[in-house]
């Protein structure tokens, strides 16, 4: 990604965490509030128990408001790193000085090799091209310490929470023609199995586990990939 593309990004983030919201957009971020908070933090919580012993170092590559960290940041040693400024001033509100903020692109990680034992994030990868997630794999690998672990929570193009939206916009701007993009593009959203090995593969992972379930209510594909 060009410096130039980086700061639109950056804007384009920017305004999402702090635009006016409408009706229909302040439904929505109640609703998502409470769906991070008690049903895709819960999810998190179990991955990343299972995944990492305590007091691992920890990248959240990506980690927007930080609402899910709440508790993993009792156990863990957190780092949180977003583009968005304005994303990070809701991480620091929401869980004060717990976690480390760094503000950068996932494409260019201020920090050295090796540092971190795992990187996490949720709800990132499908706003990237399949050429731009591999190139954040690499990254992902190069800071990773041997062996380090990736979660992501991918959404699919069957989850339960794409379905619901793509009905909502088309019911926003179709039928009444409000004009409204209640969250940013999602241009690559999880299509198989297969799909997420042969990407994971070309950035230098294996993956180790892949979940579709009940304990996020169907809404992403859990993927679990180690360093190779």
């Amino acid at each position: 990604m060009t410096k130039t593309k980086m700061i639109i990004e950056q804007k384009e983030w920017d305004r999402y965490w702090t635009k006016k919201k409408t009706k229909s957009q302040l439904v929505y971020r109640i609703i998502a509030s409470f769906y991070r908070r008690y049903i895709i933090k819960r999810a998190l919580n179990h991955f990343i128990e299972i995944e990492f012993i305590k007091n691992s170092t920890l990248l959240h590559a990506g980690s927007g408001g930080g609402q899910v960290d709440e508790d993993i940041l009792k156990n863990y040693k957190i780092t949180a790193l977003d583009i968005s400024k304005e994303a990070l001033k809701l991480y620091k509100f929401y869980n004060g000085d717990k976690a480390k903020l760094i503000q950068a692109s996932v494409f260019d990680i201020p920090t050295k090799e090796l540092s971190f034992d795992g990187i996490y994030n949720l709800g990132v990868h499908e706003h990237f091209t399949q050429e731009e997630n591999e190139k954040i794999l690499k990254e992902f690998s190069r800071i990773l310490k041997p062996n380090g672990k990736i979660v992501l929570f991918w959404p699919p193009k069957f989850g339960t929470s794409v379905i619901f939206l793509n009905s909502l916009h088309f019911i926003l701007n179709n039928v009444l023609g409000k004009k409204i993009r209640l969250h940013p593009e999602e241009i690559s959203l999880v299509k198989s199995k297969k799909q997420v090995q042969s990407f994971l593969k070309k950035g230098g992972f294996r993956l180790k586990k892949f979940y579709f379930g009940p304990l996020d209510m169907f809404t992403h594909c859990i993927i679990i990939a180690e360093k190779i």
